[in-house]
C-alpha cells in the first residue's frame, strides 16, 4: 500500500531549483516525485507561499553572481587605481603649485628634478601633463641645458629693469623693448620685439592686465555744455596745447579717495593732481589751481573732460575762466570713446599700482595719497616707459622737445 510522502522544506526548495534549471517533468522524475507534486510546489512558489529563502540560487544564477563579484571586483580595483592617480597628482600638485605661474624654463627644471633629469622615464608623461610642457619639449630642454643660453645677458637686463621700480612688473613686450632700446645695456645686443616676448615667457615677466575700472563721474544732463573740441583727436605737437582731465576713485579703510588729474595730450604727462575724501567741483578746481602753478603757460589751451556735474558746475567753469582756458567736453550723449585718454591713464594706474599689489581697502586715505602721488608725480611722469612716446617716460619727452627748440634758436 503506498503511503503518502512528507518532504521537508529544504527538499522543496532545492526541488523547485531543480525544476528552474530543467523543467518540472525531468526534475519530477529524477527525484521520484510525481508531477502533480512538482507543479503543486512550483504553483505554491509562484503564489509566494513557498519561500526559497536564501538558498535560491540555481547553478546559472550563481554563476551569474560570480561574474557580478568579479565585475565588482574590477571595479572596485579601477576606482583604488583612480583614486592612487588623483592622490598621485594631488601630492603633485600640492608640491608644485608655486610653479603653475613661474616660467617654462622653472617648470623644465622641476620636471628635470623630479624625473632625475629624465633618468625616471615613466614620471615623465605624468610631470609633462600636470606643468603643461610637451614631452618633445622636455627633452629639448634636456639636450640643452648645460649649454649657455645666449639670451643670458638679454634675460639679465630685462631682470634688472623689471627690479629699478616696483610698477616695472607691469611691463609688456612693447614697454620692455622700448625700455631696452632707450637704456642700451652695455653688451646685450637687442633682438626683435617678438624675441623679446618670448624670452620675458621664458622667465616669468609676461604681464596680462586683469581689471577695467570704470569711470565715477555723473553727466548732468541740464548743465551748460561746452563744445567738444578734441573730436577724439588727443594727439598735440607741442606740450600745453591739449589736456585732459578726469576723476577716479580708490576705496579705503577709513572711506574713498577721490582723485582728480590733468595730464597733457603731448606726453601724457601729469600736470596738476589734488586728491580729498568727496568728489566736489572744488576738487577739480585745486587741481586747476596746481596744475597753473606749475604751469603758467596752460592760459590758452584746450582743456577737455566728459560732463560730469563738476566739470559744469559754476565754479569750475570760473576757474577755467580765469585761467584763460579753452574748456571742451564729452560729444552730446556722454560716450565714452570721447575721453577715453584719460579713462586709459586711470586704467593703467590701477592696474599697475594697485591691483594684485595692495589691498587698499586695508589702507588708510593718506597711506593712498602718499602712494598715488609718488606713482604719478615720481615714477609716471619720470621714468615709466611709455610705449605712446616711443619708449620715453613723459618728461623726458618734454625735455626733448625744449631742448630741440633751445638748439634751433
Amino acid at each position: 500500500m503506498a503511503t503518502n510522502r512528507q518532504y521537508d522544506h529544504e527538499f522543496k526548495v532545492q526541488a523547485i531549483k531543480l525544476a528552474q534549471e530543467i523543467g518540472q517533468a525531468k526534475a519530477a522524475k529524477e527525484l521520484g516525485i510525481s508531477k502533480n507534486t512538482m507543479y503543486t510546489w512550483m504553483r505554491a512558489h509562484r503564489l509566494g507561499y513557498l519561500d526559497l529563502g536564501c538558498g535560491t540560487q540555481t547553478p546559472q544564477s550563481a554563476l551569474s553572481l560570480h561574474e557580478e563579484l568579479v565585475q565588482l571586483r574590477a571595479q572596485l580595483k579601477a576606482q583604488e587605481k583612480e583614486i592612487r592617480r588623483l592622490k598621485k597628482e594631488n601630492d603633485f600638485l600640492e608640491e608644485a603649485s608655486a610653479f603653475f605661474a613661474a616660467s617654462r624654463l622653472e617648470r623644465m627644471k622641476l620636471i628635470a628634478f623630479k624625473t632625475s633629469d629624465g633618468a625616471l622615464k615613466g614620471n615623465i608623461s605624468f610631470c609633462c601633463k600636470m606643468l603643461h610642457v610637451t614631452r618633445q619639449g622636455f627633452y629639448q630642454y634636456l639636450t640643452s641645458k648645460d649649454r649657455p643660453w645666449k639670451y643670458q645677458e638679454l634675460a639679465d637686463a630685462m631682470m634688472q629693469i623689471h627690479a629699478e621700480d616696483e610698477c616695472n612688473d607691469t611691463y609688456g613686450r612693447i614697454r620692455m623693448y622700448q625700455a631696452l632700446k632707450i637704456k642700451q645695456p652695455e653688451g646685450v645686443r637687442i633682438p626683435s620685439e617678438r624675441t623679446v616676448y618670448r624670452v620675458m615667457e621664458e622667465i616669468g615677466l609676461s604681464h596680462r592686465p586683469n581689471h577695467r575700472p570704470n569711470g565715477i563721474t555723473k553727466t548732468d544732463h541740464k548743465a551748460q555744455m561746452s563744445e567738444d573740441l578734441m573730436g577724439r583727436d588727443f594727439t598735440a605737437d607741442t606740450p600745453l596745447s591739449k589736456c585732459v582731465t578726469d576723476m577716479t576713485k580708490i576705496p579705503a579703510y577709513d572711506g574713498k579717495l577721490y582723485i582728480s588729474a590733468l595730464f597733457d595730450c603731448y606726453d601724457a604727462s601729469v600736470l596738476g593732481l589734488s586728491m580729498d575724501t568727496n568728489m566736489k567741483a572744488s576738487l577739480c578746481v585745486r587741481m586747476l589751481d596746481n596744475a597753473m602753478l606749475s604751469y603758467p603757460k596752460l592760459r590758452g589751451a584746450i582743456l577737455h573732460s566728459d560732463r560730469g556735474s563738476q566739470y559744469t558746475s559754476q565754479l569750475y567753469r570760473e576757474a577755467i575762466h580765469t585761467y584763460g582756458i579753452r574748456q571742451s567736453m564729452n560729444s552730446a550723449g556722454g560716450r565714452c570713446h570721447d575721453n577715453a585718454r584719460c579713462e586709459s591713464m586711470w586704467a593703467r594706474m590701477k592696474s599697475e599700482l594697485l591691483y594684485g599689489r595692495y589691498d587698499t581697502k586695508k589702507m588708510t586715505i593718506e597711506e593712498l595719497k602718499v602712494l598715488v602721488w609718488r606713482y604719478f608725480m615720481s615714477y609716471w611722469n619720470n621714468r615709466r616707459i611709455c610705449s605712446t612716446n616711443g619708449g620715453l617716460p613723459p618728461m623726458v619727452k618734454r625735455r626733448q622737445f625744449y631742448d630741440s627748440i633751445a638748439a634751433a634758436t
